[in-house]
């Protein structure tokens, strides 16, 4: 046998060992996007499959201490970045059967840092005894979107924290996107960014925090329907309300006057003496007030 012949062997062999060893544990890593505006949650998908003969465990038992599920991320740098727990467990606990499948969600950018603009590539292990096994790697933009609109939420408690609330525009999924993004000041501290729906820019979206700390964002969807989102921000967060579609700003509003009307007369049916109306009339009397 020459060299040549002996080296193709080596290889060979090698990568049998190595199919084989991804074959007995099976990792996928599946993520919802490809770009993500600064501040949003980055979803990743783990698909675990057993090929082994024997149980695959994870948990504080002797067994399975050393086994889990975490993520290499490097960045456009090269870095790698650190997780925000290094000591917290992905999965707590785990008894996948032979032939076995798990899946598990994660919000990554509540275990790593990911609010800064950049690349990364990003990796699944999962680590079975002195074994890792690894996910094809991904790759993720995180990119700052453009800011259209915001207004600064400030807190009644008199502290010096204030809270910038934007609305940034992104084009995502071939359509344009509205997103309210979070962020406290002084600190830069990104809370969230919400994606709140397909935007239609022949009209501007408008922004408006009340004294209670209810953010009501209105935003043109589609031609004839607009887009109602309620968020509540606290100086211990953020968090969304809900969404409802509105036909239109001015027949929502025009509805509302007449409800107000018919609420009205309501009162003067049930009521004794002359009608109260704030824009002039008649009295229950016939004379003008």
């Amino acid at each position: 046998m020459n060299n040549r012949t002996l080296i193709l062997a080596c290889c060979a062999l090698v990568g049998l060992s190595a199919g084989a060893a991804r074959a007995q544990l099976e990792v996928s890593l599946t993520l919802d996007q490809g770009v993500y505006i600064v501040g949003e949650p980055v979803r990743a998908d783990v698909v675990i499959v057993n090929h082994f003969p024997v149980p695959f465990g994870i948990g504080p038992g002797i067994d399975y201490r050393q086994n889990g599920l975490s993520f290499e991320i490097v960045d456009n740098a090269r870095d790698t970045l650190d997780p925000w727990h290094p000591d917290s467990p992905m999965i707590a606990t785990l008894m996948l059967p032979p032939g076995a499948m798990h899946q598990a969600a994660f919000e990554l950018d509540e275990w790593y840092p990911l609010a800064r603009t950049g690349s990364y590539i990003l990796k699944a292990s999962v680590r079975r005894d002195d074994r890792r096994y690894d996910s094809q790697a991904r790759a993720i933009t995180v990119v700052p979107g453009l800011e259209i609109q915001c207004a600064v939420q400030l807190f009644a408690d008199g502290s010096a924290l204030q809270r910038k609330l934007a609305l940034v525009y992104f084009m995502r999924r071939q359509g344009e996107y509205l997103f309210l993004r979070a962020t406290d000041m002084p600190g830069e501290r990104v809370w969230t960014t919400l994606e709140l729906g397909r935007l239609l820019r022949t009209t501007a979206p408008t922004l408006a925090i009340s004294p209670e700390g209810e953010v009501t964002i209105v935003h043109r969807a589609t031609q004839d329907m607009f887009l109602r989102t309620r968020v509540r921000s606290t100086a211990r967060g953020v968090s969304l309300v809900g969404q409802e579609r509105v036909v239109d700003p001015q027949v929502f509003m025009t509805e509302q006057a007449q409800q107000f009307v018919h609420d009205a007369e309501n009162r003067k049916k049930d009521s004794v003496g002359s009608w109260w109306w704030p824009f002039g009339g008649s009295s229950s009397s016939g004379k003008s007030p």
